[in-house]
């Protein structure tokens, strides 16, 4: 990668650090390219984008935008998901870890916070968006419904 390439990828890499409200960090230990394709797949259907990037590109993308204090995350293979919004991409991830062991969650950024592992994990337990929706409007529907006296 030359010169030029480089910093085009670290000036696209800063666009979505500033861009991106969630984004979780992975480290991936020797992911074949099918299963790379099969995750990228799921999370692009979720919105979001599964991008593979250099350490020190990634340290250098950093450095004047809010997430700064994420360079320390940066050593190893690292992959990191991007995302606008918060939707189902900590249980893609999180389902995506049990199956392969060769990719781990490092950490993340949710709106303005670092958060850890650990989080992300809570996040993938979180039953959707969509299932909440439904047992709000169940909840509602037996609340307005008449009752016999």
């Amino acid at each position: 990668m030359n010169r030029i390439e480089k910093e085009k990828v670290v000036s696209d890499l800063t666009k979505k650090f500033d861009e991106s409200n969630f984004f979780i960090l992975t480290h991936n230990n020797g992911l074949s390219v099918h299963e790379i394709t099969n995750l990228r797949n799921q999370l692009r259907e979720a919105g979001s984008t599964f991008k593979v990037v250099k350490n020190s590109l990634a340290k250098i993308a950093v450095n004047d935008t809010k997430v700064k204090d994420l360079s320390e995350f940066f050593n190893g293979p690292l992959a990191i998901v991007f995302s606008e919004e918060l939707t189902s991409q900590p249980k893609i991830i999180s389902d995506f870890t049990k199956d392969n062991e060769n990719l781990s969650v490092v950490g993340g950024f949710m709106d303005g916070e670092i958060i850890d592992k650990e989080t992300i994990s809570k996040l993938a337990s979180l039953p959707s968006l969509d299932t909440l929706r439904s047992k709000i409007t169940v909840s509602y529907t037996h609340l307005t419904l008449p009752t016999k006296a």
